[in-house]
């Protein structure tokens, strides 16, 4: 690979200032094309498919992100799935680094490696990842991200939540109650991630609950209408998964109420 490749990145956009990626701090965020899982019901799937793609040189996007650096905290990396380009990934975070922001990483928790590599060089100062369904449930987590009889996954991220806690500041774990989803898969969830963030003395890590709104992306049409669940049903059984686990920092994060502590 040449010098002039290994500085060109990828990307489907960004977003000079957000302020719903990274809990309580702006952001600039850039979304990576492409995704190792292929759940139904992917609200991002034209960038999943890589259907909206932009090549750009670093120093370009890193100019970007400087003229934005006074408004925002963070560089945010979202997805698709960012840890499918680990070179450019990195340059970015070490880039962000030089202009003095912190920097976030949304991704499926899959590529552990990866996520080690960037936790090992102090790259990463919040994660979010999504958590699908029960860790403990490999046939129903492989369905849930359409991916049925891969079985490996849970074991995975599980793999990358012991690297995260042991070397990120601010962890985010997300999950959307999608409908193939029970009420009690919510509360499973909450349960096996308190555990597992006990035993690595994480009590601090925080939990989202994400209402699902059916939309026109989604790749399997199921997911493409239906009813909303309202925020105050996601509140309800938020605050029971919270009483159940003892997580102590919970959310909610809906169209209505945007995130919500429960």
């Amino acid at each position: 690979m040449s010098s002039q490749e290994l500085r060109e990145i990828i990307i489907s956009g960004f977003k000079d200032i957000s302020l719903v990626d990274v809990l309580g701090y702006p952001s600039f965020t850039i979304w990576f094309p492409y995704c190792n899982f292929r759940c139904p019901w992917c609200q991002n799937w034209p960038v999943v498919m890589g259907k909206e793609l932009i090549k750009m040189s670093l120093d370009e996007l890193v100019q970007k992100i400087r003229e934005s650096a006074l408004l925002v905290e963070y560089l945010h990396v979202t997805g698709g799935e960012p840890t499918l380009q680990p070179n450019a990934l990195r340059l970015i975070y070490e880039e962000s680094r030089k202009i003095g922001l912190k920097n976030s990483l949304n991704t499926n928790g899959y590529n552990y490696n990866v996520i080690e590599d960037l936790v090992s060089r102090s790259l990463i100062d919040h994660v979010a990842m999504d958590i699908k369904a029960p860790l403990s449930d490999p046939g129903k987590y492989s369905i849930v991200v359409g991916l049925e009889g891969k079985n490996n996954i849970p074991a995975n991220i599980k793999r990358s939540l012991e690297i995260i806690a042991r070397g990120v500041d601010l962890i985010e774990l997300r999950t959307t109650f999608i409908p193939l989803l029970e009420p009690d898969d919510i509360v499973k969830i909450a349960i096996e991630l308190r555990e597992l963030m006990s035993s690595l003395g994480r009590e601090d890590f925080h939990y989202v609950l994400q209402q699902f709104v059916p939309n026109s992306n989604a790749p399997d049409p199921k997911f493409r209408e239906g009813t909303v669940r309202s925020a105050e049903e996601l509140a309800k059984l938020a605050r029971k998964a919270k009483d159940i686990s003892g997580i102590k920092n919970m959310y909610v994060r809906s169209l209505e109420e945007g995130l919500t502590k429960i």
